[in-house]
């Protein structure tokens, strides 16, 4: 009867007069809803968090693995660098995906409101955009290069298919379905800092090497040809003023390696840098970041060598093994405590 009264004189809809009916009835109040919400968690220290955090002097790797707290330490360590009056500007964070660093991005901000805007928290890629942008006269590019993704690559290749030398990458039917191969080949080559030259060279050798080997001879000539394709690939991508995904870490760490007085302008800027997911670095990546960091006394890096997730770029748990040998004198950790494997989820599993 009372709804009946409230669509009468309200003239709603019986439907919402009851869901508003059951709602005032049903659900508690307003002040006994907050009181019974869980307090705000407040997460035990961790010495090997802290220990990590606070390390200073030398290139440092920290090994942790799933539920160890990595970018709660790594926002230690931001904090920890700040509090001793480090320029936030100063302070470059990086990482492999704009999800892991829109949620470093949150996570400072929430923790370092005030100088969480002035980080530079990024991608590798974003990261090196951004020195081609700076630099794109030492590199012959505009202001804004173009930036080919792997389809348009793909359609510059179609757009030249006229003249490039296909024997072992020919397919009449659907030409893409073969470009993509070839593209995936110059990215990767890009990936191990291979320009056509160095490309060229390699292909060259394993065909001297292939002797009888009639597998090997084909394996060598497809390389061979690929040669000649990312030749051409190049002239046409520089005739369009663009840039591939492989020319946004390759291009810049080549061109900081070979201008010293750019690459200590760079080193200036970013006087603290801050790796995470360090097991995804290929050697474009890495060398990208040692050109960056020079010896690495202000490196550091978290990652977990069972976690990588890009290995189709050349990732490997090899990269994490090499550290100590590209910085030496680096110090290695890792963290002591999993939080997400609790004793009860570890008691059920056994």
């Amino acid at each position: 009867e009372a709804a009946w009264a409230a669509v009468e004189a309200a003239g709603l809809p019986l439907a919402l007069v009851r869901q508003q009916l059951f709602d005032a009835l049903l659900l508690p109040p307003a002040e006994a809803t907050a009181e019974m919400a869980a307090p705000a968690y407040v997460p035990r220290p961790d010495p090997s968090q802290d220990q990590a955090a606070d390390h200073r002097g030398s290139p440092f790797q920290l090994q942790a693995g799933p539920g160890t707290g990595k970018t709660r330490t790594l926002v230690k360590r931001v904090a920890s660098l700040i509090a001793e009056g480090i320029d936030p500007a100063a302070i470059l964070i990086l990482t492999f995906s704009n999800r892991a660093a829109g949620e470093l991005s949150e996570r400072l901000a929430g923790a370092l409101p005030e100088a969480a805007p002035k980080l530079w928290v990024g991608t590798f890629h974003a990261f090196g955009l951004d020195l081609v942008r700076r630099h794109h006269n030492r590199l012959g590019l505009s202001a804004s290069p173009t930036l080919f993704d792997r389809s348009d690559a793909i359609a510059l290749l179609e757009e030249i298919l006229p003249t490039l030398p296909l024997e072992h990458y020919r397919n009449l039917w659907d030409p893409a379905m073969v470009l993509r191969d070839v593209v995936a080949a110059i990215s990767r080559a890009k990936d191990e800092m291979a320009d056509p030259v160095r490309y060229r060279a390699l292909a060259n050798a394993m065909q001297d090497a292939a002797g009888g080997d009639e597998d090997k001879a084909i394996a060598a000539a497809k390389c061979l040809e690929i040669a000649e394709i990312y030749d051409l690939y190049e002239e046409a991508k520089t005739r369009h003023g663009g840039v591939d995904f492989g020319d946004l870490i390759a291009l810049p760490a080549k061109l900081l390696e070979t201008d010293e007085a750019l690459r200590t302008a760079v080193q200036l800027r970013h006087r603290h840098v801050l790796v995470d997911e360090y097991q995804d670095v290929n050697r474009a990546s890495a060398r990208l970041l040692k050109a960056v960091t020079g010896g690495g006394e202000r490196l550091w890096v978290v990652g977990d060598s069972r976690q990588s997730i890009y290995r189709f770029r050349g990732a490997s748990s090899a990269n994490m093994a090499r550290f100590t040998t590209d910085y030496p004198g680096a110090s290695v950790d890792q963290l002591g405590v999993n939080y997400r494997s609790t004793e009860q989820i570890v008691s059920t599993v056994v």
